[in-house]
């Protein structure tokens, strides 16, 4: 009866690694599938319910400035220039709408992409030939304009629908990532329990075991917890921003333009010309925050096409010279290049503009900028060379990060927000390029771009 009586306990010792074992197994898989379910939540989150929000918060925008142009036009009359604003306003709604149909929202219940366009061609249609009635006939103008108003009145009833429907999809988005989490919560501690009550027969290296497993297990459910809080702030900032800067700003300017143009005092000109400034400063960091908003939010605002490097170069001399013009320093430009590149020109333009301006700051007076472009190692680089005060290389791994302003000997700001570098590099990595710097104290600084070339077939 002894070596029965010996052998038991050693086989139930072994049964119960075995299923201690088969349930950490258990807990493993249930974790990996619930996490990858997590994962997917959060994605769709982030790539459509924030897109078509966005794309909502883009047009609201563009039906906002249109509404201005037209008062503008009732209220000052149609200058060339209102006209050419109004016409711009009119064709980027237009391409926000083919965006938000690219997107697809067939499926949810509001007014559709298709007829967004409808009416918003209806009111051009009508409202655009009747401003030559400014003057000849006003009666038909003021008829023209008070349907117009009318129709733009329900363009922005109508986007106001797709933008509630795209927040209430990021909500929901995120109320599913946390039932997932809560779901996987509630799975691993019923699957540590079971193996809590297996483990009171093992010894302590087995507790110590399970103690690990419940802390990573905690650790992982706060994780998760972290992600869903980290997405709901993302999306809440671009709606916020969208809803409460760009367009209280866009009437401002639109205010202070009009009030401009009327005979006043010297003193209030004065102020006008500062409110003015501000808000263009105002929207222009605005701006400079959503793109960066986007760009983490994996849907950068680029649009590429293929096209010769060349022709690519050309479209950068004109603006660089008359940035480098207006504050009067020398430019050496010295653009040559071949082959193709998949860019989105205006966001190149945009990232060059960025480190010309960076290089003007730091620029001594009577010293020169130089703008050159090569080809090397199958990419297109274009540099930006100053002769400022260089960059220390403590400071060249900082200058890159977003807020961030380098100070010269004399530990002074050089001004600007601190979120043009953090753009240019954004812009060239959504590219599949690079930025580098090159510089030294006293030596001056180069910072170049490069751009992938493509094949051409």
């Amino acid at each position: 009866m002894l070596p029965s009586t010996n052998r038991t306990p050693s086989w139930f010792a072994v049964m119960s690694i075995i299923v201690l074992l088969l349930a950490l197994g258990a807990v493993g898989i249930v974790g990996v599938v619930e996490n990858t379910r997590l994962q997917d939540s959060s994605e769709q989150a982030i790539r459509y319910d924030v897109a078509v929000a966005a794309a909502a918060d883009d047009i609201r925008v563009d039906i906002f400035d249109l509404r201005y142009h037209h008062r503008n036009i009732v209220f000052s009359g149609p200058t060339d220039t209102v006209i050419a604003d109004f016409d711009q306003t009119y064709a980027q709604l237009l391409n926000h709408i083919d965006a938000l149909e690219m997107i697809g929202i067939a499926d949810l219940a509001v007014p559709q992409p298709a007829d967004l366009r409808t009416l918003v061609q209806t009111y051009h249609d009508a409202f655009r030939p009747s401003i030559v009635l400014f003057t000849s006939d006003p009666i038909a103008f003021n008829t023209a304009s008070a349907t117009g108003l009318g129709q733009i009145d329900q363009l922005e009833s109508m986007t106001e629908q797709i933008d509630a429907a795209g927040n209430n999809l990021t909500t929901s988005s995120l109320a599913d990532v946390e039932h997932a989490a809560r779901r996987e919560r509630i799975v691993l501690i019923a699957l540590l329990g079971g193996v809590a009550l297996i483990g009171i027969l093992l010894s302590l290296a087995t507790s110590r075991v399970l103690q690990r497993l419940h802390d990573a297990n905690a650790a992982e459910i706060e994780a998760n917890y972290g992600l869903a809080s980290a997405l709901r702030m993302k999306t809440d900032f671009i709606a916020d921003a969208s809803h409460e800067l760009r367009t209280p700003l866009t009437l401002i300017r639109g205010n202070a333009e009009i009030a401009l143009r009327e005979p006043v005092a010297e003193e209030r000109t004065a102020v006008l010309v500062d409110i003015l400034g501000e808000a263009t400063r105002m929207t222009r960091l605005v701006d400079d925050l959503l793109f960066l908003a986007r760009s983490d939010a994996g849907s950068p605002p680029i649009e590429r096409e293929y096209m010769p490097a060349r022709v690519l170069l050309a479209r950068l001399e004109a603006p660089a010279q008359a940035l480098t013009r207006h504050h009067g320093i020398p430019l050496v430009i010295d653009l040559r290049g071949a082959g193709h590149v998949e860019a989105d020109p205006e966001r190149i333009q945009q990232a060059v503009l960025i480190l010309l301006d960076n290089a003007i700051r730091y620029t001594p007076p009577g010293a020169d900028i130089a703008l050159r472009s090569h080809v090397e190692s199958n990419r297109l680089w274009i540099a930006v060379r100053d002769r400022g005060p260089g960059i220390s290389a403590e400071e060249q791994a900082l200058i890159f990060e977003r807020f961030y302003q380098a100070r010269d000997g004399s530990t002074r700001v050089r001004g600007g927000a601190g979120l043009g570098l953090a753009i240019a590099k954004s812009i060239v990595e959504n590219h599949g390029g690079q930025i580098t710097v090159a510089s030294a104290p006293d030596a001056g600084t180069s910072i170049a771009i490069g751009l992938p070339l493509v094949r051409s077939d």
